[in-house]
């Protein structure tokens, strides 16, 4: 199976271009499979199957391996089969209409209270850029807007006498989104002492 496997790698190096480390990767993967097959004392070509490449698989889950390694040993098995019958080398697929296991969705990590307040803590509010971001932070903060949102907001878009900005989301959808008072007084800070100065060095650089 060596030669097949030396065979495959060099095809998607030459034929398709594949990053070196992606080619690492599917070389690693299949050795490992290659490994299976001669420790079970099954020929590549004469005994894999459905059934063998499933077995193979569950065997990878029982040594407690992720989905997503899982995921992309099928990923190379399969790959790895479609060439050896676009080769001639075997008659039929076995791998042929096998899915891959669902990844898992993993819930997003979020900032304890006590590490929100420390970042919140990190600018110098004594220096014009140690304004603009406290102003970007305390907005995202008492928000919860996109970065992408935040970045693209005109002064015209904050409304601070009414306690409100205006921001553009997914789609080019208009939202209206409420201030907290702390956000507030960060922006009007900023606004007053801090974004003439920071204009003021942008031009003159």
């Amino acid at each position: 199976m060596e030669s097949y496997v030396s065979q495959f790698i060099n095809y998607l190096a030459v034929e398709r271009g594949l990053a070196q480390n992606t080619l690492e990767s599917y070389g690693r993967d299949l050795r490992q499979f290659q490994s299976y097959l001669q420790n079970s004392q099954m020929d590549i070509l004469k005994d894999s199957s459905r059934n063998t490449i499933l077995t193979y698989l569950n065997n990878l889950q029982t040594k407690g391996r992720a989905v997503s390694t899982i995921s992309r040993n099928l990923a190379a098995i399969k790959s790895f089969y479609q060439y050896l019958v676009r080769e001639r080398y075997l008659e039929k697929d076995p791998a042929a209409n096998l899915e891959s296991p669902k990844l898992e969705k993993k819930l997003p990590k979020i900032l304890t209270i006590a590490e929100v307040e420390e970042l919140l803590k990190q600018p110098n509010a004594f220096l014009p850029a140690g304004l603009r971001d406290k102003a970007m932070l305390e907005l995202l903060y008492a928000t919860g807007i996109r970065v992408s949102e935040l970045i693209s907001l005109n002064i015209s878009d904050v409304n601070l006498d009414m306690g409100y900005i205006k921001c553009f989301g997914k789609g080019a959808k208009e939202r209206i989104v409420p201030l907290g008072s702390i956000a507030a007084k960060c922006v009007q800070e900023y606004i007053n002492k801090g974004r003439s100065k920071l204009v003021r060095t942008y031009e003159e650089s």
